[in-house]
């Protein structure tokens, strides 16, 4: 089976999410990351969108550039690595009548749009700490931080002045110390909501590593399940 033949078997099946009343239907597709807990947290959040010009990092699925289209924004750019992604997310993009409004660009981070500048960033980077690769679109390197790095240090260079950074940080990577690097690139980091969330099976293997790691913080529940802390953090530059 070719290439294209296998994206469009993969694309057979469709989901449906709804955010603030808002319907958004993505055409399933198991090598492209789908909406994450992370994802739905940030769309809840991700408000001032109304004529603003926007930049979605890493879009996969489309989710958040598709919503941003249909919140009013000006323009929206969305960049990802991977070509197969951006394929899906223009076909959820056109599955969701807003593909004049959102421009896909192949590429690593903010090599798609060199010196252009922005109203808002909007990044749910991929976090997972692990010695060896797991999926590219959830494998954050060793310590978890290889992307979310990239995207905090990047973001005074594409926004304009007062523009946003909304960004996703789990507690497996130090939110500490993402609050850190955002005041050091000038940022004026603020929390706009956070929930705690179980371990899936990839983390309970890499429990041992994480135990490794200086900054990694999580908790366990009532039932003695070891849980992640995720943040949705608004970083403003002044």
């Amino acid at each position: 089976m070719s290439h294209e033949k296998s994206l469009k078997t993969n694309l057979k099946s469709t989901l449906e999410y709804r955010v603030r009343g808002i319907a958004i239907k993505l055409h399933k597709d198991s090598k492209v990351y789908s909406p994450s807990v992370a994802t739905l947290l940030i769309a809840e959040n991700l408000r001032n969108v109304e004529g603003a010009e926007v930049l979605d990092l890493g879009t996969g699925s489309g989710f958040l550039a598709i919503l941003a289209a249909k919140l009013g924004a000006k323009k929206v750019v969305a960049t990802d690595i991977s070509s197969r992604a951006l394929r899906v997310a223009r076909k959820n993009a056109s599955l969701n009548n807003v593909e004049k409004k959102i421009e896909f660009r192949f590429g690593n981070l903010y090599q798609p749009v060199e010196d252009e500048c922005f109203d808002l960033i909007i990044c749910n980077p991929p976090m997972t700490p692990s010695r060896m690769p797991v999926p590219r679109f959830t494998w954050g390197g060793r310590d978890g931080r290889a992307v979310l790095d990239k995207v905090i240090e990047g973001a005074p260079r594409h926004l304009k002045k007062n523009g946003r950074l909304i960004v996703s940080v789990v507690s497996l990577v130090g939110i500490g110390e993402s609050v850190k690097l955002m005041e050091k690139m000038g940022l004026r980091p603020e929390v706009l909501d956070y929930c705690i969330y179980p371990f899936g099976k990839t983390l309970i293997r890499l429990i041992d590593h994480l135990k490794t790691l200086p900054n990694a913080d999580y908790v366990f529940d009532g039932s003695g399940r070891p849980c992640w802390r995720l943040v949705v953090f608004e970083a403003i530059k002044s």
